[in-house]
């Protein structure tokens, strides 16, 4: 067993990372509120929008930049997981 080991090291070794992927689903009957989805499309709009706040002399600064819409999904994915 020990040298199956070395040698599933060395191959490992050989081939890098090893990924595995799973595919989360949620169930296809979900009914979610209207006021769920309105607070969630807002949310989800606001997250990734830009938010400018009023500066000393009265012009615009950037105080947060856009946050990437991809990344934010993927956050409100693994938030919503308590639901099911």
């Amino acid at each position: 067993m020990k040298n199956f080991n070395e040698e599933l090291d060395k191959v490992m070794e050989g081939y890098g990372m090893v990924r595995t992927v799973t595919r989360e689903r949620f169930p296809s009957k979900l009914k979610l509120s209207e006021e769920f989805v309105t607070a969630f499309k807002k949310e989800f709009e606001t997250q990734t929008s830009p938010v400018y706040t009023e500066g000393e002399n009265g012009e615009q600064e950037l105080a947060r930049e856009a946050r990437d819409p991809k990344q934010v999904l993927k956050e409100f994915q693994k938030a919503l997981k308590f639901l099911i």
